[in-house]
C-alpha cells in the first residue's frame, strides 16, 4: 500500500502536464562553478550558507532550475562531513544543522518561484541528496566515469575497502530518525540517496531503509536509491549491476530504483535491466529514475601539463545532445529524469520544451 500511495502521488503530478514523466534539476555544483564559484566554494557551499554570497548563488541555482521546468528540486546536501561513530545522537543532530539550512534556501525559492505561477499551480516537489558513503572517504570522486590517482585503486573494491559496519554507521547518521522528521516538517518528499557505487553499501542501504519503515510510511516519504555504474554490467567498485537492482527490487522501503552520475551510452542498457530486474521480482510499482552526466570524464588528481579543467571531454559525446537522449529514455520508461554534473538549467530547459510540443 505504500508503493501505491507514493507512485499515486507522483502520477498526479504527473498527470497535470502534458508528458508522462516528473523532471528533475541538474548538477548543482556545475551550475555554481558557472556562475562564479570555484571548486572549493562550490564543494563547501552546503555548510556555509552563513555567507550571503554563496546562500544567494545556491538559491539562485535553484531558481534557475524552477524556471527550467523541473517538478523535483533537489537541497544542495549531498556531501557530508557527518561523525560516523556519532549517529544518532543530539551532537550529530546539531552538526546537521546545515542539512536544514539547505533545505530553508530550497524553500525559500520554491515559495518565490510559486508565488509567480497561478493558483493552481502544481508546487514542485523538494528531495533531501544524500551522498554515498564514498562521500567521506578523504580524496575520492565517487562518478564511475573518473580518472583518478593510481593510488585510489584500493577504492574499488567491495564496500570501497571498509566493512558493512562502517557504511551502516555513515547512513544511520544521514538517515536519523530524528533528522528525517524534521527534514519532513520542513517539506522535504523525497530522499534521494545518490552515486551509490557498490553491492555492499546497496545491501547496507536496503537493511537501514529497513529500520526507518514506520517513519517512512508515517511520513510518506518517497525514497529512490541511483547507482553510479562503470559500465552496463558493472558499479563503481565493479559489483553486479545486476544484483544491485535485484536487492533495491526486493526492499519494500525503496519507491524508485535507478542510474545516476553515469555516462548517458549506459544509461538504455542499464534501464532496461532495471525493468527486466522489476518484472520479473513483481516489484513493477516501483519507478525509474535516471540523471547521468554529460559523459565528459572527471579528472581526480592535480591537473597535468596542459590541463585548465577537471572535466575532459570524450569525442564521442562531441555531438552528443541531452534532450535528444532524454526523450529516447523516457520513451524506454523511464518516470523521473534529469541530470548531474555537467547538466545546467539550460540543458534541462532544452527538454522540458521538447516535451511539451510532443
Amino acid at each position: 500500500w505504500y508503493q501505491r500511495r507514493v507512485r499515486g502521488l507522483l502520477t498526479r503530478l504527473a498527470s497535470q502536464k502534458n508528458y508522462p514523466c516528473l523532471i528533475l534539476d541538474g548538477g548543482i555544483g556545475t551550475s555554481l562553478n558557472n556562475m562564479g564559484l570555484n571548486e572549493h566554494d562550490a564543494w563547501s557551499a552546503p555548510r556555509r550558507m552563513g555567507e550571503k554570497y554563496i546562500r544567494e548563488s545556491v538559491k539562485r541555482v535553484h531558481l534557475d532550475f524552477l524556471q527550467s521546468g523541473v517538478d523535483i528540486l533537489t537541497t544542495n546536501t549531498y556531501d557530508s562531513e557527518f561523525d560516523v561513530e556519532a549517529f544518532g545522537t543530539e551532537q550529530n543532530f546539531k552538526k546537521s544543522q546545515w542539512i536544514f539550512e539547505n533545505i530553508e534556501v530550497a524553500n525559500e525559492a520554491i515559495n518565490e518561484f510559486v508565488a509567480t505561477r497561478s493558483s493552481n499551480f502544481p508546487r514542485p516537489l523538494l528531495a533531501m541528496s544524500i551522498g554515498s558513503f564514498a562521500t567521506v572517504i578523504l580524496g575520492r570522486a565517487e562518478t564511475a566515469n573518473r580518472e583518478h590517482n593510481e593510488n585510489e585503486d584500493c577504492s574499488r573494491c567491495k564496500g570501497y575497502g571498509y566493512k558493512a559496519y562502517d557504511i551502516q554507521s555513515y547512513f544511520n547518521a544521514r538517515l536519523a530518525d530524528d533528522i528525517l522528521r524534521h527534514a519532513v516538517q520542513c517539506g522535504v518528499a523525497v530522499l534521494a540517496i545518490e552515486t551509490v557505487g557498490d553491492f555492499l553499501e546497496v545491501q547496507v542501504i536496503c537493511d537501514v531503509l529497513k529500520t526507518k519503515a514506520t517513519l517512512l510510511a508515517e511520513s510518506g516519504l518517497c525514497t529512490w536509491v541511483t547507482l553510479t555504474c562503470l559500465t552496463e554490467d558493472t558499479v563503481d567498485t565493479g559489483g553486479s549491476v545486476t544484483a544491485c537492482i535485484e536487492e533495491l527490487a526486493r526492499c519494500p522501503q525503496v519507491t524508485a530504483v535507478g542510474v545516476n552520475c553515469t555516462e548517458p551510452h549506459l544509461v538504455s542498457p542499464i534501464v532496461a535491466k532495471i525493468k527486466k530486474v522489476l518484472q520479473d521480482s513483481h516489484a513493477e510499482d516501483k519507478l525509474i529514475v535516471a540523471y547521468p552526466n554529460s559523459g565528459e570524464t572527471y579528472l581526480s588528481r592535480q591537473l597535468r601539463e596542459g590541463e585548465t579543467d577537471h572535466w575532459k571531454k570524450q569525442s564521442i559525446y562531441k555531438d552528443w545532445n541531452f534532450a535528444d537522449a532524454a526523450v529516447k529514455w523516457i520513451d524506454s520508461g523511464v518516470n523521473i529524469i534529469g541530470g548531474c554534473c555537467r547538466i545546467t538549467a539550460k540543458e534541462i530547459a532544452e527538454l522540458v520544451a521538447r516535451l511539451e510540443k510532443l
